[in-house]
């Protein structure tokens, strides 16, 4: 990260101005106490001059006063202060000031001490003054008095103490305020940093982020109210996602019906020309007395059969259509074992004739929500299927059973195979696995597809598949437990 971008950051911000602000608020702090600190005055000091003063008028007894001079200006050059010399006692009364012969810095002395007191001095200067009785060269008949006066300002004892330890103040200011600007950078910056890490990711459309803070303060709602986003944003697109594929099986599916019904339109446009093509030339000879087509009592018959056969196709082109189109039909209680057992009844003699055997097992109250004409149309196309499917000698076996709440109805006809080729396509419209059939039995290709659809809009399934040598169609309905 660029030392721009570190600078940007709110960590870094707050971190600085903590710093900052702890910084000057010890300065200030130290300035109030500074200006509340009153003057003082050196005693050591004054303690170090009334020695060295003393020392003096002890030195000063050993020589005569005319001699003096040299002692008394170093004393006045070494403690900057000014010298007066009295003859007499200490009375102010009998005393008379006396010149130092010889002396270059105590010709000041010839004035009396009070005109040496500076009455100007600023408030923070204060003058000393200290005074000894001197015998020189141990004269006990003349006695001086000497004094030594000297001005002194005032100092802040907090000045001098902070002069002494201002490293360690410093030092101590420098780390509290790097301690509180580390706890204020983690109690503010670091969840605003952690906030904006989420946010982030949820604008990257990762809603598995989460702040997930416990803090009960404006931040913490903030993070509560980010995760809350967080998860109606997924739980809004998830639908969104679901919503979307739906519509776009939908369309498939519109689409695959579309596609559908136009190959539905131009089978069922074929499957019609050809009976109507043969009716038309057979109406056709007959009228105009042509041969073989005027033996009436020949081709009557085989004209009404014709039509009769364009009659069955447009009925079930027309169930097709209202299956197709979600028409609603009507629903009542409806017992699959009597049109199991009514249907196979119309088959008996055309299984007697083709040789083939019969086996039922088919349970009774098998009830369910259905129509009862539709559902025996689709059932008589599966066992239609089934035997014109089986082969002389084999055995078609029919069984109805209740399971796990359906109505499991297989239809089975044994030594029977279909091509695998022709497996996804037997519900197709006017499909044959046998193109052979159309000719010898009269069949549309429309059986099995409208079973299909009837058995779908009353809530079933459908198949058809090979089991071993036998092919098998499994019908399942859902089971009814209210009473017919």
């Amino acid at each position: 990260m660029s030392r721009k971008r570190i600078t940007d950051r709110l960590s870094f911000k707050v971190f600085l101005i903590t710093f900052i602000v702890q910084v000057m608020f010890g300065i200030l702090i130290y300035a109030l106490l500074y200006r509340a600190t009153p003057l003082t005055w050196n005693m050591v000091k004054r303690t170090e001059m009334e020695t060295a003063f003393a020392a003096l008028a002890k030195d000063l007894s050993t020589v005569r006063f005319r001699d003096c001079s040299q002692m008394v200006d170093e004393f006045i050059l070494a403690n900057d202060c000014h010298i007066v010399f009295y003859k007499g006692d200490n009375d102010n009364t009998n005393r008379l000031p006396a010149v130092v012969p010889g002396s270059e810095y105590a010709l000041l002395t010839r004035w009396d001490v009070k005109q040496l007191i500076n009455p100007d001095s600023e408030e923070d200067e204060m003058n000393f003054l200290i005074s000894e009785h001197v015998y020189f060269n141990q004269d006990k008949q003349n006695e001086y008095t000497v004094v030594c006066l000297w001005s002194q300002k005032g100092e802040n004892v907090l000045w001098e103490a902070l002069k002494k330890t201002l490293p360690m103040i410093i030092a101590a200011i420098v780390l509290v305020s790097l301690l509180c600007s580390f706890i204020y950078t983690f109690l503010f910056a670091r969840p605003v940093q952690k906030l904006s890490d989420v946010s982030g990711r949820i604008a990257k459309m990762d809603f598995t982020a989460k702040s997930r803070l416990k803090r009960r303060d404006e931040i913490g709602d903030l993070g509560r109210d980010l995760d809350k986003l967080s998860s109606n944003l997924d739980e809004t697109i998830t639908k969104l996602n679901k919503r979307t594929e739906e519509l776009e099986r939908e369309m498939e599916r519109t689409n695959e019906l579309e596609k559908q019904k136009d190959v539905f339109f131009a089978a069922a446009s074929h499957e019609l020309k050809t009976p109507i093509t043969i009716a038309q030339g057979q109406v056709r000879g007959m009228m105009d007395g042509i041969e073989p087509y005027n033996d009436y009592e020949t081709y009557l018959p085989k004209t009404l059969s014709s039509l009769k056969r364009m009659e069955s196709l447009i009925n079930e082109i027309l169930t097709a259509s209202r299956m197709q189109a979600g028409n609603s039909i009507a629903l009542k209680k409806v017992d699959l074992g009597t049109i199991l057992r009514s249907r196979i009844e119309e088959i008996k003699e055309l299984l007697d004739v083709k040789g083939i055997a019969l086996e039922t097992g088919i349970d009774n109250d098998l009830f369910f929500e259905g129509n009862s004409d539709l559902t025996s149309m689709a059932i008589g196309s599966f066992l239609s299927n089934a035997v014109f499917y089986s082969s002389e000698g084999s055995t078609v076996k029919v069984s109805a059973q209740k399971e796990d709440g359906k109505i499991i109805t297989r239809i089975r006809n044994t030594d029977s195979h279909i091509d695998e080729d022709d497996l996804p396509h037997l519900f197709e419209a006017f499909y044959r696995a046998d193109s052979s059939r159309s000719r010898s039995s009269g069949g549309s290709g429309l059986g099995l597809y409208l079973g299909k659809l009837i058995i779908e809009r009353q809530n079933g399934t459908v198949s058809i598949e090979n089991d071993g040598n036998d092919v098998v169609a499994v019908i399942i309905l859902p089971y009814s437990t209210k009473n017919p």
